[in-house]
């Protein structure tokens, strides 16, 4: 025989404190899941339950601009810092420095090259040597045999007329002539020739040239003149006039020895108070005075004499 079932335990109803117990149990656990959905979900906000509340990690929506349903919103990057903008006076001041431009070496010698001739007859300290050097550096001048110059022999119209034919190139106005002593075969025919096409040199009557006649110091200065086609100053009388020995310059050279006065194709040796028109030039004069001449037309510099 088995004993009756014990009857169930009454119910006792809670009491308050009880129950206000219970009620924070259940907001504890309430909050700590909100809490938890809220990390693992970003699209749950307050802001579509709780009337307008706006949660500090939910974005300012801009005007115009809504998400379309279903796609989520891009993630904000993060902001990388802006670039430096460079300006003028963040520009550190580069000062430019001077590139050398090379220059040619320059040729050192171990003395100064003395101003001397090819000559033996034409020592350095001779009044004509530096013209006589010029010259013949320039191919204008010539020697003889023996490697001497024979500066103070009287020049010879052939011996003028090749040296004017090299130092100038006055145009060819003239025609060419033809004289009876001046062979195809002369050594200087065709200086000659160009000496006369040029207006440096004429003919004697009977169609003969002379070259191995010495020429005065007034011809030669007639000559340069006007092959160079120099123009006669106003007042060539009083410039001739001035000299000591002017009576014996020839009437019909008188204009063409005041310019070349003026041009400065007067020989300073012997006497520069002289003119010496009817002595025969020698060799030295014929350099000194057409190395003047290339002076005048600017072909070369002027020797201080």
């Amino acid at each position: 025989m088995t004993s009756p079932p014990e009857p169930p335990p009454s119910r006792r109803k809670l009491d308050t404190d009880e129950l206000i117990a219970i009620l924070v149990a259940f907001g504890s656990i309430g909050a700590i899941l909100f809490w938890a959905i809220g990390r693992s979900d970003p699209k749950f906000n307050l802001s579509s339950t709780s009337g307008g509340l706006i949660s500090p990690s939910a974005s300012v929506p801009r005007p115009g601009v809504t998400n379309a349903p279903g796609v989520n919103p891009p993630i904000a990057a993060i902001p990388s810092p802006s670039p430096e903008l460079i300006t003028p006076d963040n520009v550190p001041n580069v000062v430019p420095v001077p590139v050398p431009i090379p220059t040619p070496p320059t040729q050192v010698y171990s003395s100064p090259p003395p101003q001397v001739t090819a000559f033996s007859d034409v020592p350095t300290a001779y009044w004509a040597a530096p013209y006589i050097a010029e010259l013949t550096q320039r191919g204008v001048l010539g020697g003889f045999p023996g490697g001497t110059f024979r500066p103070d022999k009287p020049v010879t119209r052939a011996e003028f007329a090749d040296i004017v034919s090299k130092a100038f190139d006055q145009a060819k106005t003239r025609p060419a002539l033809q004289f009876q002593d001046i062979a195809s075969t002369h050594w200087a025919s065709g200086s000659i020739e160009t000496a006369v096409q040029t207006g440096f040199m004429n003919g004697y009557p009977g169609g003969v040239f002379r070259p191995n006649q010495p020429i005065p110091l007034s011809q030669l200065q007639v000559a340069l003149v006007t092959g160079l086609n120099l123009p006669a100053p106003a007042n060539p009388a009083q410039i001739v006039g001035k000299y000591a020995d002017a009576q014996e310059v020839p009437k019909w050279a008188v204009d063409k020895i005041a310019t070349a006065i003026e041009a400065g194709l007067v020989p300073s040796y012997p006497d520069d108070n002289k003119l010496t028109p009817n002595r025969n030039a020698t060799r030295a004069d014929a350099a000194a005075l057409v190395y003047e001449a290339l002076a005048k037309q600017g072909k070369v510099k002027q020797i201080q004499k």
